[in-house]
């Protein structure tokens, strides 16, 4: 399984790691909804007709909602990479270099 992962391009686990981090946060705060029962939601969704429907619906979109806000939250913390090492002395200018090729008239 491992290598298997390993052949998945970089920035495609990059997105599925994040966006199972997302709809993870979403589990919980779709559990914490229906535990908490603010203004009567959980309960709503518990005796509702099709009973798992409107709760998975909430589950998704909030999954949707939240992984996508997780992915860009980690693409603009991924930074920049480090500046090259600046050369002794301060700046460094190109220098002319002669160049010499053997004679073709030869």
């Amino acid at each position: 399984m491992k290598g298997r992962w390993r052949r998945i391009p970089i920035a495609v686990r990059f997105f599925i790691v994040h966006a199972a981090v997302g709809f993870g946060l979403a589990t919980l705060f779709t559990a914490a909804l229906v535990w908490a029962d603010p203004g009567g939601v959980g309960t709503i969704l518990r005796r509702a007709p099709g009973h798992p429907g409107p709760l998975l619906l909430l589950w998704f979109f909030c999954g949707l909602t939240l992984g996508g806000v997780q992915t860009a939250a980690a693409v603009m913390l991924l930074g920049y990479p480090d500046p090259p090492p600046k050369p002794p002395g301060g700046l460094s200018l190109p220098a002319a270099i002669r160049a010499t090729s053997p004679s073709r008239r030869g």
